[in-house]
């Protein structure tokens, strides 16, 4: 278990490292990219813990993400759990666990995250972006940025998730 603690803080802080370290924004001119790493490997945990985990573990993690990343308190502490409850309940069952369907999941799940971040913000008006902006310029490049980035990742957490799953049946 504390493995996959470990696992899921990684993630958490590799969300902010990827933003600091990275030279996207300069590249990329006036698209903004937005790392999802730790939805990307919640998403996976939902495929190899189909209990009540996947969703303590986006209760606690939604809410740290809020206090750390966002202004809005409650918005990830309810969203990552909704998504979580998505993917358990209906994806999660039927999709196959192979790195092209991680990374439409992938694709899916940012683009979800995303509109629902922007329907939030825009309702409580606090930006005045319009929704062909908000396409453009955040939503395909987050996609795409993520997609690739699952590439990379999901060897890793798939592995960790793996001995997890094993741990995890062999006390039962």
């Amino acid at each position: 278990m504390s493995r996959l603690i470990i696992t899921f803080v990684t993630c958490f802080v590799l969300d902010n490292l990827l933003v600091i370290f990275l030279p996207i924004q300069p590249i990329v001119g006036h698209y903004m990219i937005i790392p999802n790493v730790f939805l990307i490997c919640l998403a996976l945990f939902t495929f190899y813990d189909k209990g009540i985990r996947p969703i303590i573990f986006a209760c606690i993690f939604g809410l740290l993400y809020d206090i750390c990343y966002t202004d809005l308190i409650g918005l990830y502490t309810c969203l990552f759990p909704i998504i979580t409850f998505i993917l358990l309940r209906f994806i999660s069952q039927t999709m196959p666990v192979n790195l092209l369907s991680m990374m439409a999941l992938v694709m899916g799940v940012v683009v979800f995250e995303e509109w629902f971040v922007y329907f939030i913000v825009n309702t409580m008006k606090t930006t005045n972006m319009s929704v062909m902006i908000f396409i453009k310029f955040i939503l395909i490049p987050t996609a795409i940025f993520n997609t690739l980035i699952t590439i990379p990742l999901y060897p890793i957490l798939k592995s960790q998730f793996r001995k997890y799953q094993r741990q995890f049946l062999n006390e039962f």
